[in-house]
């Protein structure tokens, strides 16, 4: 077992935040490390890493380390589980970041991303991860505020049989669910592709469930408390009963954006992987290759869905393409639907299985890799 420094769940600190919101990846490995509280016991430090894109939240946490007067042999991990992105200056304030810590700190350290594909650091499906263990295995793990998830509870992650409810005296069914999260306060390429998205809804608006927060429309979490919370940036599953009332998913990607094809921010998230959980086919727009890098998982795609989108290069040109798709989708019946449920309904129960089958991304080995070639 590696040593890791872990002063408490309750602490708090400049360093690594506070414990237990960040720990996630040490806990869901917990037979892999084992927790020290005092720091020089440990071989391992792990070191909040959201903020060290900020010249002066990294200087501060520079200062913080040094206090410590590590010994040369422990190494540092920053976790920077966070999204980086093609058409932001991510790439220039991480190699920036980078050169100051290699001036400032004498220990061997890490940078751990989920989906910086160009870098010579380490690259951690910290996702998949928080998918699977949220979704499979919440009965071993305390979820209560954890990182995205403050106010969660078991209920908002155990699953229902997969199914399509077809109520006649209801008559609740949809074709589509598509959540659509823009942020008034935000900027960013993904935002003005989902307010496209939203636009095009809207001929086909009384057959979905969509979200518009910025027009106070809102799509209902397993825990009505969540609401606004889910809607408004947090992450919280929507309702079981909104998948099992409609057939597909279709949404924007929190990546969206090609860039450079040899050096390609990639990241697959919640908004892919809570649909697969819950029964759904999907239609995604991202990245070019997206759906090829889901497949890439052991995913299964149905035939009747035109996927020939993924592959175009112009972002603008993929997307128009993916809203064609989208129409031929939408142009089906429900007969049609329910039809074409009913055939590949055993693609939708290997891909949930998949969740169940599929190991974790293990960061301890990936540790021990790259600091044996440090």
């Amino acid at each position: 077992m590696l040593t890791i420094y872990n002063p408490g769940s309750d602490k708090c600190d400049l360093l690594n935040g506070c414990y237990h919101k960040n720990f996630l990846p040490f806990d869901i490995e917990k037979k892999y490390w084992k927790k020290v509280t005092s720091i020089q016991d440990a071989e391992y430090i792990s070191v909040h890493g959201h903020d060290i894109f900020s010249l002066e939240q990294l200087n501060e946490k520079i200062k913080v380390i040094k206090s410590f007067n590590l010994n040369p042999d422990q190494k540092l991990i920053f976790l920077h589980i966070w999204h980086l992105d093609n058409n932001w200056t991510d790439r220039y304030h991480y190699l920036f970041a980078r050169k100051v810590l290699e001036q400032e700190i004498p220990n061997p350290f890490v940078i751990v991303h989920t989906n910086l594909a160009c870098a010579s650091e380490l690259y951690y499906d910290f996702l998949w991860n928080r998918q699977k263990v949220y979704f499979t295995d919440y009965n071993s793990i305390d979820l209560k505020n954890r990182l995205y998830t403050a106010d969660a509870d078991i209920k908002c992650f155990e699953l229902d049989t997969i199914k399509k409810l077809n109520d006649p005296h209801t008559n609740v069914r949809k074709k589509f669910l598509s959540p659509n999260r823009i942020y008034k306060e935000f900027e960013h390429t993904r935002l003005k592709y989902r307010k496209n998205l939203v636009d095009f809804i809207q001929d086909y608006k009384h057959d979905g469930y969509y979200s518009d927060p910025q027009n106070g429309i809102i799509l209902s979490a397993n825990d009505p408390k969540l609401n606004h919370k889910l809607n408004q940036g947090g992450w919280y599953p929507i309702d079981n009963l909104l998948y099992q009332s409609s057939y597909f998913s279709m949404y924007v990607e929190t990546c969206p954006t090609s860039g450079d094809m040899d050096c390609q921010y990639k990241s697959i998230t919640e908004k892919t992987w809570d649909p697969l959980i819950k029964g759904h086919f999907i239609l995604p727009f991202g990245y070019r290759g997206l759906v090829d890098h889901i497949k890439s998982y052991g995913f299964k795609f149905p035939n009747w869905i035109d996927y020939s989108y993924d592959m175009i290069d112009d972002d603008d040109a993929r997307f128009y393409q993916f809203l064609d798709s989208a129409e031929k989708l939408l142009d089906l019946s429900y007969a049609e639907l329910e039809k074409l449920y009913i055939q590949d309904r055993d693609i939708l129960v290997y891909n949930r299985e998949l969740f169940w089958e599929k190991p974790y991304d293990l960061l301890h080995d990936k540790v021990i890799k790259f600091f044996d070639n440090y």
